[in-house]
């Protein structure tokens, strides 16, 4: 990646909608990111993890009804950045821990999600 550039960020899509996954995967793609998977389900999302390296993930809150919140602990442990994204505004889907994690509400502005992804990528954990 180059300085301040989200090129070559490698990026895991965890969100149930394909037509919102793909929307999100052309869009990182503008901005040369490396889509590594689009998962809809947690169990994709731990394979996809197993297959190789994340720079940053974007994650669905509510998987068509299971929370994210497994993969969001696994991947602070691990020291990978994430940003949940919502169409519910309601921030006590996420237990206390996790609710200073960037979060963005659908639909999703283009110019803020692409500045959410170099902010995680370039400033380092945001708590």
């Amino acid at each position: 990646m180059s300085e301040r550039s989200l090129r070559g960020a490698r990026v895991l899509i965890v969100e149930d909608n394909y037509v919102v996954a793909d929307a999100l995967r052309f869009l990182l793609e503008t901005y040369d990111c490396l889509v590594t998977a689009m998962a809809p389900n947690l169990e994709q999302a731990y394979a996809a993890l197993a297959a190789g390296p994340i720079d940053v993930a974007i994650l669905d809150i509510n998987l068509n009804g299971t929370s994210v919140v497994p993969l969001a602990e696994r991947l602070d442990a691990a020291g990978v950045q994430f940003v949940f994204v919502s169409g519910y505004g309601d921030a006590e889907l996420l237990p206390e821990h996790l609710r200073g994690r960037p979060r963005l509400d659908k639909p999703i502005e283009d110019a803020r999600l692409a500045q959410t992804l170099l902010d995680l990528v370039f400033a380092g954990k945001v708590t």
